[in-house]
């Protein structure tokens, strides 16, 4: 019996869905956001979408969560901060839409308090603290706040101007580790969640 479950073991290692391959945030102790100058321009709401894939050993889920308010902060036709927020209530599953109870059960044990406790935590926040160009990308840095726990996280991303050489839109793909935001819920012993949460930014200047 204990080979059995030994091997049974070794075939779900073997065989685990692997979480989305993406730069790793950086994530440290928040830090105090910079006073900046600079135009503010507001998020096209219809356009602007963050996306999210969470991995499991047998499989993997993957949604929306709709973005509540924000602004970017231009000088000099470059982004220099902003900040927005996330409704949490809005925490959308799309891979099981052929399956409603399945999906409106899912979606209820991520609002919970096992996950983001939307109840007591509706909303999420990201504020930019600091840009640093690295050749056609830049890095980004700043203060990201899920269940009133801020990190001070560091990704990579690409900012998109127009004709007018202004900022039109902004696009990001990292993965955080939900430990750190105290998000533990480990799932059933025979399919555990991976701590890596992929998030997946498009914003759209107005």
């Amino acid at each position: 019996m204990k080979k059995i479950l030994i091997l049974s073991l070794a075939l779900g290692l073997t065989y685990c869905e692997k979480a989305p391959e993406a730069p790793k945030a950086e994530a440290k102790a928040a830090v105090e956001v910079p006073k900046v100058e600079g135009t503010s321009v507001g998020l096209d709401l219809t356009k602007s979408t963050v996306k999210w894939i969470g991995t499991k050993l047998k499989g993997k889920h993957n949604g929306t969560v709709k973005i509540a308010d924000g602004n970017i902060l231009v000088k000099d036709n470059k982004v220099v901060g902003g900040k927005f927020s996330l409704d949490m209530t809005s925490i959308d599953d799309v891979d099981m839409k052929d399956d409603p109870k399945m999906k409106a059960k899912l979606e209820g044990h991520l609002k919970s308090e096992d996950f983001f406790n939307v109840e007591k935590f509706p909303k999420a926040t990201f504020e930019i603290t600091s840009i640093t160009e690295e050749g056609a990308s830049v890095n980004v840095t700043g203060n990201l706040t899920i269940k009133d726990i801020t990190k001070s996280v560091t990704f990579p991303a690409k900012i998109t101007y127009g004709a007018d050489k202004k900022p039109v839109s902004a696009t990001a793909n990292f993965n955080i580790n939900r430990q750190l935001w105290n998000i533990t819920y480990p799932g059933q012993p025979d399919n555990l969640i991976k701590d890596e949460i992929n998030l997946d930014l498009n914003l759209s200047a107005m």
